[in-house]
């Protein structure tokens, strides 16, 4: 009865933070613009992975990257600011607005479909939970002109992106009902 308790719980934070999918062409975006998130993304990759990364690589022609913190695992990067996935979801709102000038209606569900969904957390206020520790790992070079590679491990993305984070009053919400099952599960 617990694990199916908690498997509900969970099964639902996952339904929950399922999101709607959107495409950025980095094209339209100009180079010197690119260069900027990438250099966003490579610090806010560095700063969630508590400075030690096992890869942390973007390429500003297309915006794909790549990062890993050195215990394997790729932090949430959609939640935070100046990251990747957040820049874009900015960028395809600012699209969705542009697109619907003059449609308040379409404005609106700009807002509810892609501006609600961009992360908003600072990744300087975010707890470190062991992603910079433990293992033979180095932190990576700078973001490149090259092509991010992406290894077994790795969380690789690119200019299609999940609509960001869902809403952090939702989130932590959920987040912590999962929690509450999860604990009461185990007593």
């Amino acid at each position: 009865m617990r694990q199916s308790a908690v498997f509900v719980a969970l099964s639902a934070l996952g339904l929950v933070a399922a999101q709607s999918n959107f495409t950025v062409d980095p094209n339209t975006i100009e180079p010197t613009k690119r260069t900027e998130w990438c250099n966003a993304q490579f610090n806010t990759c560095g700063i969630l992975c508590g400075g030690v990364t096992k890869a942390n690589t973007c390429t500003p022609t297309d915006l794909k990257f790549v990062c890993t913190c050195s215990n394997g695992t790729a932090p949430g990067l959609e939640y935070y600011i100046q990251s990747m996935p957040t820049l874009l979801c900015q960028q395809a709102f600012s699209e969705c607005i542009d697109d619907n000038i003059g449609n308040s209606q379409g404005q609106g569900k700009c807002t509810t479909d892609i501006k609600n969904r961009c992360g908003t957390l600072d990744p300087a206020k975010a707890e470190i939970g062991g992603g910079g520790g433990g293992g033979s790992s180095s932190t990576s070079a700078a973001p490149s002109g090259t092509p991010a590679a992406t290894t077994g491990g790795e969380a690789a993305a690119s200019t299609t992106a999940r609509a960001g984070a869902m809403p952090t009053a939702i989130g932590n919400g959920i987040a912590a009902v999962a929690a509450g099952v999860l604990a009461a599960a185990l007593l």
